[in-house]
């Protein structure tokens, strides 16, 4: 018997040094930016070729991190809040002083204060947002066609729902579900747009994971899910014109180094997370914290029309794993499931934000390289079975 696991990643690499000042928006970009662009992002999906990943994408290059372009596009944001704590990092306050100075989506320490635009009046995706978008989409586009990649096999990552509401606060309709209905409706845009490009949809969903620890910390599990499943509902929703086969969702716990003990265990969300409307289903499965949770597919049973995208690669350390325990973290999911059904990936993106990245890029690219030969291992191993 033949069989071939394939391989893939969450979406975020290391940007081009020359142009994240352009990215970051600290400095105005010339005539020439989406040329260099283009020739940008021909050359990630060359180097992801090189390497042997399966399912590729353009790295995410064009945005400043993983949220603020889909906000962006949306009206209704013209307020501006702190943005929330991690509560792991604020107990352990040693750690969490490392982070003094840093600017991103989160509050990592509170020596600094971090702020994010908020939602103050009626949230639309607006025309202009959508034209911006189709850019983005058809820069991508082009350069799989110019590889002769087939588009099934590009992914293009857009924020749930849930996940805008985790990073930007309300102060507009004071009602959660209220506003995370406004914007699945603004964003049912985004999603069908990229899927009427051809166009594999993934949906970055830490807010059923990380938001347990972040915006919903002072929540009991039970009320957390309460919340998560109401996010999964009007994410549903907005993907009602998209077939699942045609969905990725990515779910994670933050992808900053940090102590993670407050992370809540996939087995306490799996049920509502196996509720969303995608086919296939991004986890982080091999860092310290969440290694050992394929243990959770031993008593919960996954539907047979999802696929698992076990996290095999750490995107927060240097170390480069052994393609032999790539395979072994793979085979305890296949043992359970079956090879068919699971996807090499890594645990998150390498540079959710762009020049915020926690792995140098000849060591990224080295890491998915040992990610494929596991892969390719792992298939032997599942072939004797």
């Amino acid at each position: 018997m033949v069989v071939t696991i394939r391989t893939t990643h969450v979406g975020s690499l290391p940007r081009p040094t020359e142009l994240l000042p352009f990215i970051r928006g600290d400095q105005e970009p010339g005539p020439d930016y989406q040329e260099k662009l283009a020739a940008a992002t021909a050359e990630l999906f060359q180097k992801q070729m090189e390497v042997g990943i399966d399912w590729i994408n353009d790295g995410e290059l064009g945005r400043r991190d993983y949220v603020t372009a889909a906000r962006q596009r949306m009206t209704g944001f013209g307020a501006e809040k702190g943005a929330v704590g991690a509560s792991d990092l604020e107990e352990m306050q040693e750690y969490s002083k490392r982070f003094k100075g840093r600017q991103g989506l989160l509050t990592l320490t509170k020596s600094t204060e971090v702020k994010n635009a908020a939602c103050s009046g009626e949230i639309a995706y607006s025309d202009e947002g959508l034209a911006d978008l189709k850019v983005e989409i058809d820069r991508v586009v082009l350069a799989a066609k110019a590889k002769g990649i087939p588009l099934q096999n590009v992914f293009f990552s857009s924020p749930s729902p849930g996940t805008l509401a985790n990073f930007f606060e309300d102060c507009y309709f004071n009602d959660h579900t209220k506003y995370v209905e406004a914007l699945a409706k603004a964003m049912k845009r985004e999603y069908d747009a990229v899927h009427q490009a051809g166009l594999l949809l993934q949906v970055d969903c830490p807010d059923l994971a990380m938001g347990r620890h972040t915006k919903f910390k002072d929540l009991t599990v039970q009320q957390f899910r309460e919340v998560a499943a109401t996010h999964v509902r009007v994410m549903n929703e907005a993907l009602a014109d998209i077939p699942a086969d045609k969905v990725r969702m990515h779910v994670c716990w933050g992808n900053y180094p940090g102590p993670h003990h407050h992370d809540v265990p996939l087995e306490d969300i799996i049920d509502v997370v196996l509720g969303a409307n995608a086919k296939f289903l991004s986890v982080e499965a091999c860092n310290p914290g969440h290694g050992h949770e394929w243990e959770v597919f031993q008593n919960v049973k996954l539907p047979e029309d999802k696929v698992l995208m076990p996290g095999v690669l750490d995107t927060t350390t240097s170390h480069i794993e052994h393609p032999r325990l790539v395979a072994q973290r793979l085979m305890n999911y296949v043992r359970l499931v079956g090879p068919e059904r699971v996807i090499a990936c890594t645990d998150c993106g390498f540079s959710t934000a762009a020049g915020a990245v926690n792995v140098p890029v000849d060591i990224v690219y080295a890491k998915l390289a040992s990610m494929v030969k596991g892969a390719q291992l792992a298939s032997q191993m599942a072939a004797k079975m």
